[in-house]
């Protein structure tokens, strides 16, 4: 009698622990950042690949991955043995990236997936049971490079230049010049004729200077 007591009190016990443990949900869970949506898909398709997971599908801010995996026997009742060829279970996560505001919600939804007694594939969301992969995530997110929009540079103004008037040819006046006075020419001509003439009458009685 004494022994079944101590074990009820015992069992008494592991279940007031469990129940003062945080109770965590399935999915999906969901972490905000201040990195841009592209900057966390990269961030996050790194890590995947680094542990082995392959992506699946890719949509944009949409994606998965998964990899071959063993569930756990409290969840493998659900899976059906190995008689479906070809079909494995895996473990399976889906990515949902959305930006707004300068903050990027992401969306994450871990799944198995597996076949069923017909074959059928079938999923089942199952708890991120580990805080510490939870905390590790928000953290990896955090550390996310964030991108520092710069101002755009202010085109300098152009330094106001005084109006200047573009010079305008001078008019070439359409005025023709006096012409010279035919008169005086003819006579100063007529003057230097006269005295060469005289010069050679002089040597020469023959020649009438008029």
């Amino acid at each position: 009698m004494k022994r079944v007591l101590i074990l009820i009190l015992a069992l008494s016990t592991v279940a007031v622990a469990r129940d003062k443990k945080p109770k965590v949900h399935p999915g999906p869970y969901v972490f905000t950042s201040k990195s841009s949506a592209q900057t966390l898909k990269a961030v996050i398709v790194q890590e995947n690949l680094r542990e082995g997971y392959t992506l699946d599908t890719d949509n944009q801010l949409q994606f998965r991955f998964s990899k071959p995996a063993q569930m756990p026997p409290i969840d493998a009742i659900f899976m059906a043995s190995s008689v479906c060829k070809g079909m494995t279970t895996k473990k399976v996560w889906f990515y949902a990236l959305a930006e707004v505001n300068g903050t990027t919600k992401v969306t994450v939804q871990p799944v198995w997936e597996y076949p069923d007694d017909y074959c059928q594939i079938q999923t089942q969301a199952f708890v991120w049971g580990q805080t510490e992969e939870i905390a590790a995530f928000q953290a990896m997110l955090d550390k996310a490079p964030t991108s520092t929009a710069q101002a755009p540079t202010a085109t300098p103004a152009p330094t106001p230049v005084a109006y200047q008037p573009t010079a305008q040819p001078a008019k070439q006046s359409t005025a023709q010049p006096d012409p010279p006075d035919q008169s005086a020419g003819d006579a100063a001509r007529q003057a230097k004729q006269h005295a060469a003439c005289l010069e050679l009458a002089k040597d020469n009685p023959a020649i009438i200077c008029k």
